[in-house]
Order: structure tokens, then C-alpha cells, then sequence
């Protein structure tokens, strides 16, 4: 068991606007981050290989992010996972659907031989999160941070808390670990070290 620890196989969907959406398989136990037009192609690998879908994962809960949810949870029963400040986020979608775990920040979530670490990382939301799986070098950043740069934000207070977010992540990730972005290009921590050089707002 132990030469399996951290095996993560993920896989990535892109929809014509380049979102990425994630589905992560570790031993017979699948999760699935931002799904949205891909939910189709995920529903059936998932079926196909006999898989558990032990999680429904969100970095934050804008209406892209959470649609497919309740197809999901209707097929396959899973936990549907949400931090608590994305809460009122999801109040405001046209989603009928209440998360089954409320995340906090440094939460542990276990699938098959790996775990992934819960991170809040405000900033292009109040609850935005990233999901790291440190011992498979995966980091899924949704819209915290992208390749060469960082997501949205939407005034000065969100500004402040996505630089403490980057500053965070370029303290604690490692560089070998490959950033799984929100949209765009993936990355390796290596390739972002402007983040060492930003300020606190």
C-alpha cells in the first residue's frame, strides 16, 4: 500500500472558453473539482471504471462552478464539499443543493491513497479555496492563481486578501508541484516566482 501513497491520476476537460474542470482518481475513489460542461464525459469514465465518487469539490461557488452538481449527486450520491464563507455564494446560484460538509481552512480530505488539504485562499471570493495534494506535487488553484498571474478580483479589500493568498502559496507550496489552474495553462510552482515579490496591500 505504501508504494501507491500519493498516486493521484487526474484528468483534465477544457470548455471552449479554456475553464479547466478536474476529475482525480486514487485507487478505486474519484473526486471531481469545478465540473461543468465535461460533466457528461465524467459521469461516464466514472461509471466505466467502477469508480466511487466520494467528493463534489468547488474552489468557490460561482454559477459556472456548481450547475452539474446536482446531476452529480443524483447519479452517484457523493459529498458535495463547500467552505463555509462560499456558503452565500451558492445561496445566490439557481442551484437547489446543500453542501454535505462544510470546509474549513486546513481540513483534510482523504480519497483512495492520497489526501487532499483544504487551503483558503480569499480573494477572487471570500471562501475561495485550493485543493493540495502535496504527496502526488498537485496543487488545484481554481481562480486563486493562474499561470503568470492570479484571478479576478473586485476592489481594493479583495485585493488584500489575494496578495496574503499569494503570499501564502509561495511560502508552502514546493516548487516541483504542478499548479492544476481554474483556466488557461497549468504550471509549476517553479515558473511563478514573481509571487515572492508582492506586497501586502
Amino acid at each position: 500500500m505504501q508504494k501507491n501513497r500519493g498516486k493521484l491520476d487526474v484528468r483534465r476537460f477544457v470548455s471552449e472558453k479554456g475553464k479547466n474542470q478536474y476529475l482525480l482518481i486514487s485507487g478505486s475513489e474519484a473526486a471531481v473539482i469545478d465540473v461543468s460542461e465535461a460533466v457528461d464525459d465524467v459521469a461516464r469514465i466514472i461509471t466505466e471504471m467502477g469508480l466511487t465518487l466520494k467528493y463534489l469539490l468547488v474552489t468557490h461557488a460561482h454559477p459556472a462552478h456548481v450547475a452539474a452538481l446536482p446531476l452529480l449527486k443524483e447519479k452517484f450520491g457523493s459529498t458535495f464539499c463547500l467552505h463555509e464563507y462560499e456558503y452565500q455564494h451558492l445561496k445566490k446560484t439557481d442551484v437547489d443543493l446543500e453542501p454535505d460538509r462544510i470546509l474549513q481552512d486546513n481540513d483534510r480530505l482523504g480519497l483512495g491513497n492520497t489526501a487532499l488539504k483544504v487551503l483558503l485562499t480569499a480573494g477572487h471570493t471570500k471562501g475561495s479555496v485550493c485543493y493540495w495534494a502535496k504527496a502526488a506535487n498537485a496543487l488545484f488553484s481554481g481562480s486563486t492563481l493562474l499561470k503568470k498571474g492570479y484571478g479576478q478580483i473586485w476592489g481594493p479589500s479583495s485585493m488584500s486578501l489575494m496578495h496574503f493568498s499569494m503570499k501564502r502559496l509561495g511560502s508552502t507550496i514546493p516548487d516541483k508541484t504542478t499548479i492544476y489552474t481554474g483556466s488557461g495553462e497549468l504550471t509549476k510552482m517553479a515558473n511563478e516566482g514573481w509571487i515572492h515579490c508582492m506586497r501586502s496591500a
